[in-house]
């Protein structure tokens, strides 16, 4: 899937997000807004880097269709992706 393609549209925008511990190790916490101001694929094209500045991103792991999923619903647009190794589920919420 071309990411940055697809995410464009919400460039400037709030966005939510969620990361949620499967492990159950850690204190859930809370989701974070923040507007999407760039988008970029690392290199290896294993991370999509959400850019909240300039300096600071999100890096939301890529692992193909099995893991990493965009799904449209009247309730908006959200980005899911699990981490299996690290045991951690990344959910951004997008037009909300």
């Amino acid at each position: 899937m071309k990411w940055e393609e697809q995410l464009s549209r919400w460039l400037g925008t709030q966005i939510e997000v969620h990361i949620e511990d499967q492990a159950g190790l850690d204190p859930v916490a809370p989701p974070k807004k923040m507007t999407l101001e760039k988008i970029r694929i690392s290199e290896d094209q294993d991370y999509m880097q959400m850019y909240m500045n300039e300096h600071q991103f999100l890096a939301i792991p890529l692992r193909g269709q099995e893991l990493t999923s965009l799904v449209n619903s009247e309730h908006g647009t959200v980005l899911r992706s699990s981490d299996i190794a690290a045991q951690l589920v990344y959910k951004v919420h997008f037009g909300s």
